[in-house]
């Protein structure tokens, strides 16, 4: 499973330093608590250094949980003598905000019982997130208001899966579709922050929030110091990039006794939809590690980073090297929709075999523990095994790469 090379393990601020980090981003409005745990358990055991969630109690404590157990389980083959024994470093659980509008905080909303018969339903075949559903029984819109039935009888947007891409908007042939703002509190973030399970925060901003930001920053204070890891989530903002990046730091600076991030979101929320969307991250990577006088920071792609993201960073001479310039490397990457993707299929399939085995019509199924729940990923081997093949396919060839 792991290839020739073995697989290095490091404590996550030692992967930023050698330019070997992984971040998994399950989403900033992704709120699916059973899709969090299992995502955690597979890519921890994949090797991530981080696992980035919504900053909501409930999915922080999902992620908590399939990072625990995924422990648990690493250290059960180790002393059996399995290949994932040598699991020595936890990831750190990093909770997304934001300092104002953003499409990374929203949620997709219709009234099902609107839609026409005939729709071809476009906006199911593009979400992501398999976050719009129509049930089997769904009935015209006559029919739904002569029987007293609601949107949700009919189907609709399942919100806590749906993270706010916003592709169904224009597929819509009806208009019908529009997007919720979702945003949390700063009340909310400072609880969450003394908490105790949170490692890291990621602060995601946009043009014209420099007030916004700064207002942000201020709320969380000295809550910030208990942060092993500050990221700031910033799009491509053209010839402004330099100056923002400078005022954002002037503005953590006093309280920033934690490492910190610049995460570059080159294209946001679009690694799953093809080769071609990891170039434009890579496009505003390459500008802003040639920037000379850039603030103190790591740097990391996310936003179109897939299976392609690799090589591309390798063609650019952005991954560490013996050869290369160090400034102008990137010290890692964040897979979302991508990571997600290439688990989707295995994990329907869990949820397809727990809703056979609660009907008490499923055939057994091998299992790690009879104690274990049906809906956890490592309650059935042959997929967990599934699951850890793609997960290491995309997380290993950053963290196989020899030591310069």
């Amino acid at each position: 499973m792991r290839g020739e090379e073995p697989l290095r393990v490091l404590q996550p601020l030692l992967a930023l330093d050698a330019g070997r980090w992984v971040k998994l981003i399950c989403g900033a409005s992704f709120e699916d608590v059973a899709d969090v745990r299992n995502l955690a358990f597979v890519y921890t055991l994949a090797g991530v250094d981080c696992i980035d969630c919504a900053a909501e109690p409930a999915v922080v404590a999902a992620a908590a949980e399939g990072i625990d157990a995924a422990m648990a389980w690493a250290a059960g083959e180790g002393r059996g003598g399995g290949e994932w024994g040598e699991m020595g470093r936890r990831p750190w659980v990093m909770v997304s905000v934001s300092d104002g509008r953003d499409p990374h905080f929203r949620k997709a909303v219709f009234d099902a019982s609107l839609c026409p018969p005939a729709c071809p339903r476009p906006c199911e075949r593009v979400c992501p997130a398999a976050a719009i559903r129509f049930h089997a029984a769904a009935a015209t819109s006559d029919a739904a208001t002569s029987t007293g039935s609601s949107a949700d009888s009919v189907g609709g947007v399942i919100a806590d899966r749906c993270y706010g891409c916003g592709r169904c908007i224009p597929v819509c042939p009806f208009g019908i579709i529009s997007a919720e703002e979702h945003q949390r509190t700063h009340e909310d973030t400072l609880t969450l922050l003394g908490g105790g399970l949170v490692d890291a925060i990621e602060i995601h901003t946009l043009p014209g929030h420099v007030e916004a930001f700064n207002a942000l920053w201020a709320s969380i204070g000295e809550a910030a110091g208990s942060l092993k890891l500050v990221a700031v989530s910033l799009p491509d903002l053209g010839g402004a990039m330099h100056h923002a990046m400078h005022a954002m730091y002037r503005t953590m600076h006093p309280h920033l006794s934690a490492a910190n991030l610049w995460q570059l979101d080159g294209r946001p929320m679009s690694g799953d939809i093809g080769a071609g969307a990891t170039r434009a991250t890579i496009r505003l990577a390459a500008r802003v590690a040639a920037f000379e006088d850039r603030p103190p920071g790591y740097l990391q792609i996310a936003g179109g980073t897939n299976s392609h993201t690799f090589t591309s960073l390798q063609d650019h001479g952005m991954l560490p090297s013996a050869s290369s310039d160090h400034r102008l490397a990137v010290a890692g990457v964040a897979f979302g929709g991508h990571a997600r993707k290439i688990l989707a299929p295995v994990l329907g399939r869990l949820d397809a075999a727990h809703s056979i085995g609660t009907n008490e019509a499923a055939t057994p199924t091998p299992r790690m523990a009879t104690s274990q729940s049906p809906s956890h990923v490592e309650s059935q081997l042959p997929l967990l095994l599934e699951a850890l093949e793609l997960a290491c396919a995309l997380v290993h060839p950053y963290k196989s790469r020899l030591p310069t």
